[in-house]
């Protein structure tokens, strides 16, 4: 999988980063300036991954390439970076760049990388956001797994309302937590949270406008301050179960959708890890896609607002869906919407109901559950269901059995026999038992194709016709329109 590979290659590309060492020095830009003109450092070098740098009142360093440092601070409180075009700035180091006065990062294809702690990270805009902090390991029991980038802490920055425009990516060991009394993060692109990371939106909101990637754990644990909206596709990776990283500490991967006011969803939603909520946690499907993957999903409910296609089970353990959008399910995939029982007393139906059939066609007494609860209530505003063969139809019994099912007997068609007198061609069918048939015609040395033609059989047998055996090869059939 792509994301996979990149995952992959950052890894490496950060480990190599750390295995490089020179003799750190503290260095200051005196001068406003590109980062890699030596001119207007105090050193009269360019500063590398193993310097502090600090930022003289009044200066503006511009990175134009790629720059590392240690640490980026202000010599006074005026200090300024600005990040160029598709430049990279890495900060190796855990006091990252809080002290900084103004970081500017939002120009076009810029990327800002932590491998160190996360939490001295400057709380501003970006446009592409990377903490990859991957050496972290926790001395002090009961050793937590993250470092945290809190968008709360006051000695850290915050809380700042962020807007990063481009991608946001975790990886390593890293835990961004919006926190009670934290502010708005706005990801114009994607937001991937790799394995042994984690996102705790609790305090505000979280709003991601393209799709969002969970190999580790996506979680708001105070979801009453806040609301959270992913505008694109939402896949969920990693193990199947979720386990606390110790008894009565967090989860450790998976989507946990506890009791916030909304968790909504404007794209697909591929569960091939782990879903699981808390309290009447929902999430609100508002846009058009699939609830899909390899794992079936379980909540405590739902709310569709959009047009979903229903591609996995999915069951409802504390309370009943808003079904106010449009259901899609294929009669090829048998999957159901399941309400437990004490979920609710009744599955209420309200929205539309649209059956498709991407697989062979249903015969006399074929038997489809779409839903399974105790009881069934309401009533759709609307129902599509595939066509069937001739003689058969469709009985709803959604209000009774969650079922659709398949009734009537298949009309067997007629036999068009052929016989031959000398340069005659006779066709013959029981024209009284099937009425309407007519007999179509095409030419095709290539064998049968879909150009069929009236051959003005009209609908009474026999149909006769002379042959020519200097034509080309003739294909007749039986045919009601």
């Amino acid at each position: 999988m792509k994301t996979k590979l990149i995952f992959a290659v950052l890894t490496v590309l950060f480990i190599l980063l750390f295995s490089s060492t020179s003799r750190a020095a503290a260095i200051t830009a005196t001068n406003s300036g590109n980062w890699g003109d030596a001119t207007i450092w105090n050193s009269a070098t360019v500063p590398g991954k193993n310097d502090v740098v600090s930022i003289a009142a009044g200066v503006n360093v511009t990175v134009n390439t790629n720059a590392s440092a240690q640490t980026i601070a202000d010599d006074t409180t005026n200090g300024k970076v600005t990040m160029a075009t598709n430049s990279t700035l890495t900060i190796f180091g855990n006091f990252g760049t809080y002290q900084l006065t103004t970081l500017d990062a939002a120009a076009a294809g810029n990327t800002v990388i932590h491998p160190g702690n996360p939490y001295y990270a400057k709380r501003c805009n970006y446009y592409n956001l990377v903490f990859a902090n991957t050496n972290y390991v926790d001395p002090i029991p009961p050793y937590s797994e993250y470092q945290n980038f809190n968008n709360f802490s006051p000695d850290a920055g915050g809380p700042t309302p962020m807007t990063i425009a481009g991608n946001m990516t975790l990886l390593g060991h890293t835990k961004v937590q919006q926190g009670s009394g934290g502010a708005p993060i706005t990801i114009g692109g994607n937001l991937t949270i790799g394995a042994g990371c984690a996102w705790d939106c609790s305090g505000d909101n979280l709003t991601v406008v393209s799709n969002t990637f969970v190999y580790g754990l996506l979680e708001d644990l105070n979801g009453a301050l806040g609301t959270n909206y992913f505008g694109g596709n939402v896949i969920v990776a990693g193990p199947t179960n979720s386990v606390p990283a110790y008894p009565g500490g967090p989860y450790t991967n998976g989507w946990y959708v506890s009791d916030v006011i909304t968790w909504g969803i404007g794209g697909n939603l591929t569960n091939n890890g782990s879903i699981f909520g808390a309290g009447y946690g929902s999430i609100s499907f508002d846009g058009t896609g699939n609830i899909a993957g390899s794992n079936a999903l379980t909540l405590p409910t739902i709310t569709v607002n959009g047009t979903y296609a229903i591609g996995t089970a999915i069951t409802l353990t504390t309370n009943t869906p808003t079904l106010n959008g449009t259901l899609v399910f294929d009669l090829a995939h048998s999957n159901t919407i399941v309400l437990q029982p004490g979920a609710g007393t009744a599955l209420y139906y309200s929205g539309l109901l649209n059956v498709i059939n991407s697989g062979a066609p249903p015969g006399p007494g074929a038997s489809f559950k779409l839903f399974d609860a105790p009881s069934y209530a309401g009533g759709f505003v609307s129902t599509s269901f595939p066509s069937l063969r001739n003689n058969l139809s469709w009985v709803d019994n959604t209000l009774t059995t969650g079922s659709i099912d398949v009734t009537g007997t298949l009309a067997v068609p007629p036999i068009l026999a052929i016989s031959r007198s000398g340069g005659l061609l006779t066709l013959s069918w029981d024209s009284a038992t099937f009425p309407g048939y007519s007999v179509q015609a095409q030419t095709n040395r290539a064998g049968i194709g879909t150009n069929w033609h009236a051959t003005g059989s009209g609908t009474s047998s026999p149909f006769m016709i002379a042959i020519n055996p200097t034509n080309p090869p003739v294909f007749f059939r039986l045919s009601n329109p």
